[in-house]
C-alpha cells in the first residue's frame, strides 16, 4: 500500500534532517534547534538510522551528496516492506543494504524453504557457441546513489568493466571478462513519472522497437533479461527509459565464447599387486581427482609379454564408480606383480 502524500513528504523531511545531523552538514539546512528529527514511528527511526549510517559511505565512494542520496532515496524507504527496512538496517555491508530495501515485496525468511537450485550449464544461440556462467547477483548500477535518475527519453550508457562506483556499482566491479558477449540482468525501476518501458541494447547499436520492462507511475517492478554487450572501447549496454525513472541493476551472469584448449588429462596409478602362481586377483586404480573424468586406462605386469602361459588379464575396463580395474590370472611357475592405471581428463577451467 503506498503512504499518503502527506506522510511520504513526513517521512523524506525526517530523512533529510536525519542525513544532515549524521554526515555533519546540519548548517547547510535552515533547521531551528527546536526541529531536531524525532522519528515518530518505526519506519522512520529505521530510514533515519540506515541514512545516518551509510550517508558519508556514499559521499566517500560515489562523490554523491548525502542529502541528495537521502533525498533520491525517499520512495524507496517509504514504500519498503516494514520487515524490509529492519532487514535492511541489520545488513553488514552498503550493496547488501541496498538489495535488502530495494525488494518490492516482504521478505521471506531465509529458514523458509527453498525450492532447489537451476544448474544452467550452456546456451547455444544459432550462430555463435557460447558457454554460461552463473554469478552470485553483483550491483551494476543504481541511479538512487550517483547524480541523477535517467531523463524521459534518455538513453543511457552502462558499463559492465570495473569502474562501476560512477554509475553506482560494486566497488572493484562484478567479476565479468573482458569477452563476455551478453550478460544476465535484474532491472527495477523505481518511481517513473509516468507509465511507460525500458528497452536494452547493444550500445551502437539501433535500438530496437521491444520492452524490456513495462512499468506504471510510480511503480517499483522489476525484470530478468538477457543483454547482448557492445560498445568500442569499453563492455557496454545502452538504457533508454520513456519516462523519468531511478533503474537499479544487477547482473546474475554472463555468455562468452568457448575456447578451443586441449583436455588437461593426469594419469592414475594402482599399487602393485602380486598374483602367486595359480592365483588370480585384480589391480584398481584409485579414483579420479576432483573435476577430472576417467577417459581411458590401461594394464601391465611385470613381465613385458604376457601369455597364456603366465599372466594374463581376462578383463580390463572402467567401473561404474569411474576406476579402471584389471583383472589377471598367473599361470606361471613364479608369483608376477599387475598395475592399472587410469586416464583422468578435465576440460581447463577459465
Amino acid at each position: 500500500m503506498k503512504l499518503a502524500n502527506k506522510t511520504r513528504a513526513a517521512l523524506l523531511a525526517g530523512v533529510l534532517l536525519a542525513c544532515s545531523s549524521g554526515a555533519g552538514l546540519a548548517q547547510s539546512l535552515p533547521v531551528s534547534p527546536a526541529a531536531q528529527y524525532q522519528p515518530r514511528s518505526e519506519r522512520g527511526a529505521l530510514v533515519a538510522g540506515i541514512v545516518r549510517r551509510w550517508a558519508g559511505h556514499v559521499q566517500r565512494i560515489y562523490g554523491t551528496p548525502p542529502q541528495r542520496w537521502a533525498q533520491t532515496m525517499g520512495p524507496t524507504f517509504a514504500r519498503a516492506p516494514l520487515v524490509n527496512l529492519k532487514r535492511a538496517a541489520s545488513m553488514p555491508d552498503y550493496e547488501a543494504m541496498m538489495a535488502a530495501v530495494s525488494e518490492p515485496f516482504p521478505h521471506i525468511a531465509e529458514t523458509a524453504a527453498k525450492a532447489p537450485p537451476v544448474s544452467v550449464k550452456a546456451f547455444y544461440p544459432q550462430t555463435d557457441r557460447l558457454l554460461y556462467t552463473m554469478l552470485s547477483p553483483c550491483r551494476l548500477a543504481d541511479t538512487r546513489t550517483v547524480a541523477r535518475r535517467l531523463y524521459a527519453g534518455e538513453a543511457r550508457v552502462f558499463n559492465t568493466d570495473t569502474m562501476l562506483t560512477q554509475q553506482g556499482g560494486a566497488n572493484g566491479g562484478c567479476g565479468l571478462p573482458s569477452d563476455a558477449s551478453a550478460v544476465t540482468l535484474n532491472i527495477t525501476v523505481v518511481d517513473p513519472g509516468t507509465a511507460g518501458y525500458l528497452t536494452v541494447y547493444p550500445t551502437g547499436g539501433v535500438r530496437p522497437l521491444a520492452s524490456s520492462l513495462n512499468y506504471r507511475n510510480g511503480d517499483i517492478v522489476g525484470n530478468e533479461i538477457i543483454a547482448r554487450i557492445g560498445g568500442d572501447n569499453l563492455p557496454s549496454f545502452t538504457l533508454y527509459s520513456y519516462a523519468a525513472a531511478d533503474v537499479v541493476i544487477d547482473v546474475a551472469g554472463y555468455f562468452s565464447p568457448t575456447k578451443n584448449e586441449p583436455l588437461n588429462c593426469t594419469t592414475v596409478y594402482s599399487l602393485n599387486v602380486t598374483i602367486p602362481p595359480g592365483g588370480t586377483d585384480a589391480a584398481i586404480t584409485p579414483a579420479c581427482p576432483a573435476g577430472s573424468t576417467l577417459s581411458g586406462g590401461g594394464c601391465s605386469s611385470v613381465d613385458l609379454y604376457p601369455s597364456v602361459n603366465g599372466v594374463y588379464f581376462h578383463s580390463f575396463g572402467p567401473r561404474a564408480d569411474g576406476r579402471y580395474a584389471c583383472y589377471a590370472r598367473n599361470r606361471a611357475t613364479t608369483s608376477d606383480k599387475i598395475t592399472a592405471s587410469g586416464m583422468c581428463c578435465r576440460v581447463p577451467s577459465r
